[in-house]
């Protein structure tokens, strides 16, 4: 490294431009970088007060010092500063040797001929910014490696959500029932799975097509009702009615429907979501069972399928029937005979119990019992009644047609079991986030208001926004917004442990967290643990004021209701208040709601 050398004064006896009152002097003065007036072979006669403290050399020192005993140039300096001279100007990159030692990095410009034989020479010392260009560059690359994995993120996800839309497409379709969603306004089905085939006779695109289908399958006799069904859901949110409908091939089909009206926020309707069940064989059953039930009561009022006078030794003495007994085959009348000769032995043995614990009792008892008969499974119900000591009489009644309704009966009970529980989900469900809804925290917070009022004990809630959720959806994009949405939806349901506790999406990018029996020590032990977890999560946000990650503002209360409170509104009201002072006070923050 070159020193510095003794000074070789050359500035002129007489007053030079830069030491008067005109533009050169002044700017020597205000200029913020490295500014030099050098003669002819480089050699310095003025330097401005910048040139000086950055140097570490009083400007005593610096005058009469040729510029290559600090400067040190890219290519031959003599060269270049000859060239630089002929051409009125240049510039290069350059080191500048400071007097500490240290060397800094930068450009050098040259303005030849100011005045005779005097040169403008500008050190811009640029290390800082190369320095935040290599920041910039590494930042470029990890964002660049960033975007790459989310994008690689999002196409996993959208792929899982299609593969469970096409599972939930196959699942409804599998459905006996059909399941519906139509608009509250026009009727026009917005849904629809591919039961409709086999219970209208209509393909699922026939009603995608054409609006007024629904309606023109209803029975004349019945359309009237339904629409008076469909005024009343309105009011009262739900629908639950059967009804006859004609299928495409004009045979009439009874069917059980059920529907309920989903709403928004703002309680405006959106769709009507429902289910239709062909019930017509449960109808054919109980309109046969109600002919049998009547048809077995006029028997019984005259004379029984079946009646036989048993003694305790288990010999029938005699019988009445309409001729053959058809559950068991002909039975002869001339003669006493065991039951154990004209039954199968596991029904003798059960008539046999009962007939003893008839003449024990002195009571009538009752059983039912199931056989098999030429490959058919047949039901009876026996009633024996002591006529005596040793004596009863055993009334049969053939049940068969009953039992096999009241089984088709439960069968489809549990079909639309199933079917409810479904539409429940659904009606309960966020469907982004997996969260609870608004709907269902509103249950929820209604039921846990009037426990906490009832048992005099706190109930916390803690009401969260995710931090300038706008900007992030603006520039990242939608889908990355819903892949943000629910990651902290999943996060939130994470830190929650107690079974009482419930996480819901309030709306847009609020959540809401309802803690029963909850003080706010507890409120605020729950939100720093959430705050740990999102950070933890470090979702990147690149155009939040607050941070370079996705983070949350919270308002929290925990109160406790006074027992003449009918509604949780004020509490509410206390956090929503509390999340706004949260904002207010700069975001990423909570604020406690005060008494």
């Amino acid at each position: 490294m070159s020193t510095f050398s003794d000074p070789k004064l050359s500035a002129a006896d007489t007053v030079l431009p830069w030491q008067s009152d005109q533009p050169l002097g002044r700017l020597l003065t205000t200029c913020r970088d490295v500014m030099l007036v050098v003669d002819n072979q480089s050699c310095c006669l003025e330097a401005n007060g910048v040139a000086s403290q950055l140097l570490g050399l009083p400007r005593q020192t610096l005058v009469g010092r040729l510029m290559t005993e600090f400067l040190d140039l890219e290519g031959n300096f003599e060269d270049l500063w000859q060239a630089w001279l002929q051409q009125g100007q240049g510039h290069s990159r350059c080191h500048l040797r400071l007097a500490n030692g240290a060397v800094k990095t930068g450009e050098l410009s040259l303005t030849a001929h100011i005045s005779p034989h005097c040169h403008l020479a500008i050190f811009r010392d640029t290390s800082d910014r190369q320095q935040l260009e290599a920041e910039r560059d590494t930042l470029k690359h990890q964002l660049e490696q960033q975007v790459s994995q989310q994008a690689a993120q999002l196409l996993r996800v959208e792929a899982d959500l299609r593969s469970q839309q096409r599972r939930m497409d196959s699942m409804l379709n599998s459905l006996e029932s059909v399941v519906w969603s139509v608009h509250p306004d026009s009727l026009a089905t917005l849904y629809v799975n591919a039961a409709t085939q086999a219970v209208y006779g209509y393909s699922p695109d026939a009603f995608l097509g054409d609006a007024g289908l629904w309606l023109s399958c209803i029975h004349k006799d019945d359309l009237p009702l339904l629409m008076d069904y469909i005024r009343q859901l309105y009011q009262t949110g739900k629908l639950d009615c059967e009804y006859r409908i004609v299928r495409a091939d004009g045979t009439i089909r009874w069917v059980h429907g059920q529907a309920r009206l989903v709403v928004d926020a703002d309680q405006t309707p959106i769709r009507i979501d429902g289910t239709t069940v062909d019930i017509s064989d449960r109808k054919q059953a109980e309109l046969a069972l109600k002919d049998l039930q009547a048809t077995q009561q006029a028997m019984l009022d005259a004379i029984p399928d079946l009646l036989m006078r048993v003694n305790g030794d288990g010999y029938l003495l005699s019988l009445i029937s309409g001729g053959e007994i058809t559950l068991y085959g002909p039975i002869s009348r001339d003669q006493p005979q065991s039951v154990y000769a004209g039954f199968p032995k596991a029904l003798a043995d059960l008539r046999m119990h009962y007939v003893r614990q008839a003449l024990t009792t002195r009571t009538q008892q009752r059983y039912e019992h199931a056989l098999e008969l030429n490959g058919q499974l047949h039901y009876e119900e026996s009633r024996v009644v002591p006529l005596n000591d040793h004596e009863v009489l055993i009334m049969v009644l053939d049940i068969t047609q009953r039992k096999q309704a009241e089984a088709a009966q439960a069968e489809l009970n549990h079909k639309l079991t199933l079917v409810n529980a479904q539409l429940n989900r659904l009606a309960t469900i966020d469907g982004l986030t997996q969260l609870a809804n608004r709907r269902s925290f509103d249950q929820a917070l209604n039921r846990e208001w009037r426990r906490a009022r009832r048992q005099q004990t706190p109930l916390a809630l803690i009401l969260c926004d995710i931090d300038y959720f706008k900007p992030y959806n603006d520039n990242y994009g939608h889908l990355a917004g819903d892949n943000c949405l629910r990651q902290v939806a999943q996060m939130l349901q994470s830190v929650l442990h107690r079974p009482g506790d419930l996480a819901a999406r309030y709306g847009g990018e609020e959540f809401v967290m309802l803690l029963p029996n909850t003080s706010i020590d507890g409120a605020v032990q729950l939100t720093e643990g959430i705050q740990r977890a999102i950070a933890d999560l470090n979702l990147a946000h690149a155009y939040s004021p607050v941070s370079g990650v996705i983070t949350l503002s919270f308002g929290l209360v925990s109160y406790r209701p006074m027992p003449q409170e009918h509604s949780p509104r004020e509490l509410l009201h206390r956090a929503d208040m509390a999340l706004y002072q949260a904002k207010a006070a700069g975001r990423n923050c909570y604020t406690i709601s005060q008494p």
